[in-house]
């Protein structure tokens, strides 16, 4: 019985996706290439924002459109919607939707091969041998994993709706995130990114994640430790602090701290702690403390009583701090979250007009940010191998979303240099030369 997930939304739902993975083969289920190929079809699916709604839908009609084809043949496929969208529109999708033939949510993920199994009466596949499990698990070429160390979220910003499907904040026992991390070691993954709803409230005291990051550490083969989605408050102020005393070798030059707005008056009818100014100290310490520091924010915009008066304020918060990695988010009023009551008050046009505005002004200063760095060398990890160029990512770049390093490669003479072939996953000493867009121009000065 072969089965394919089709992963949208965040790295939080390919850490879950994984979780999926790992159930479904322990329960004898085979992987499957494409959708096509295989006899039960996953979404795992998101629902934080009306766009990743709509791709969700979307790709739930491609999905029966297979289906149906496939029907054609005598193949039986089964269509599973799991996930936060399924958490949230249960009923609707019962409703709506009854091609889906089985619907979980949020919280069931390394129970999927089971509960498939007994949904389907499939039988249990016996002996099966767990490390060719993660075998199977590990995607070729790809040598960085999102690892989850909580989930849900207990901040009650009034504009988001993740504690309807991700529910009340919950974090993983330590043990189970090291024996996870030990293993993606065994897979041969050099780069760990540790995913949450919110990072810095793990453990019962900052002190606990911090130990956490130790002991990370001292796993062998991992190289890069990335921390996302750190809550920019005081905590993350103590964390990056520890982080500074104890001097960490792992822990990548990067972070990522979504702010959402900087007008004190737009974040308390957010429900977000935070000022220009605390923000404004919280990065200039950060970049003080760690050095070749990048930050990566986001910017909420549209959110009711939103004047342009505040866009010009954020303007004015990214020429001062010349953050190297943003993205803005139009407003999207949820349902059954405090700022629904303002969904008659959207403008979209006006959403849009705030966001060009606000990308057009950060381009050029991302344009200076960027010549800045010309001539530089980063340690970098080898992710693609093309005819004439091979793809870099620098320790100042999340995998996916950040840019990545060109640089031009010839057989014959990287031959003639290094008498072997540019294998993926290692690392290279990288020199900045130009750029082309996002991303950068280099040349290999060493390799590692």
């Amino acid at each position: 019985m072969k089965y394919y997930i089709t992963t949208l939304g965040c790295p939080k739902n390919e850490a879950d996706s994984r979780e999926m993975d790992k159930s479904l083969l322990l329960e004898g289920f085979q992987k499957a290439n494409s959708p096509e190929g295989a006899d039960i079809h996953i979404i795992n699916t998101c629902a934080f924002i009306e766009d990743a709604k709509k791709e969700t839908i979307d790709t739930i009609f491609q999905a029966i459109e297979v289906k149906e084809i496939l029907k054609t043949k005598k193949n039986d496929q089964k269509l599973i919607v799991v996930g936060c969208f399924a958490e949230r529109y249960h009923k609707e999708i019962e409703i709506e939707i009854p091609e889906v033939d089985y619907i979980f949510g949020t919280g069931l993920y390394h129970r999927a091969g089971e509960l498939i199994r007994n949904k389907f009466q499939i039988p249990l596949k016996q002996n099966v041998d767990y490390y060719k499990v993660l075998e199977s698990i590990k995607s070729p070429n790809k040598f960085y994993a999102p690892v989850k160390i909580s989930d849900g979220c207990n901040r009650n910003c009034y504009f988001c709706a993740i504690p309807q499907f991700r529910g009340n904040f919950r974090f993983r026992e330590k043990s189970e995130i090291l024996r996870e991390v030990q293993e993606l070691a065994h897979l041969g993954i050099k780069e760990i990114c540790l995913v949450s709803q919110d990072t810095n409230s793990y453990g019962n005291h900052y002190q606990e994640f911090i130990e956490l990051l130790e002991q990370i550490e001292q796993i062998s083969g991992i190289e890069w430790l990335r921390i996302l989605y750190l809550y920019p408050d005081k905590k993350t102020q103590k964390i990056l602090e520890e982080i500074y005393k104890k001097n960490f070798k792992k822990i990548v030059p990067y972070l990522e701290s979504p702010l959402q707005h900087v007008s004190e008056r737009i974040l308390k009818k957010m429900n977000r702690f935070g000022s220009y100014e605390f923000f404004k100290d919280l990065f200039s310490m950060a970049r003080q403390m760690i050095p070749d520091l990048e930050i990566r924010t986001s910017f909420l915009i549209g959110y009711p009583e939103e004047t342009w008066e505040d866009i010009e304020l954020i303007k004015k918060f990214i020429e001062e701090l010349k953050i190297e990695h943003i993205s803005f988010f139009g407003f999207s009023p949820e349902e059954n979250t405090v700022a629904y009551q303002y969904a008659s008050k959207v403008n979209k046009k006006e959403i849009s007009q705030k966001i060009n505005d606000l990308q057009n002004f950060y381009n050029e200063i991302l344009k200076s940010i960027m010549i800045k760095n010309y001539n530089k060398i980063y340690k970098c990890i080898l992710e693609n191998i093309r005819p004439n160029e091979l793809h870099f990512r620098r320790q100042q770049s999340a995998p996916e979303i950040d840019d990545i390093v060109i640089v031009p490669f010839e057989y014959s003479e990287w031959k003639k240099k290094y008498n072997h072939l540019p294998k993926l996953g290692s690392f290279y000493n990288v020199q900045i030369t130009g750029s082309i867009s996002y991303d950068y121009l280099g040349k290999i000065v060493s390799n590692e």
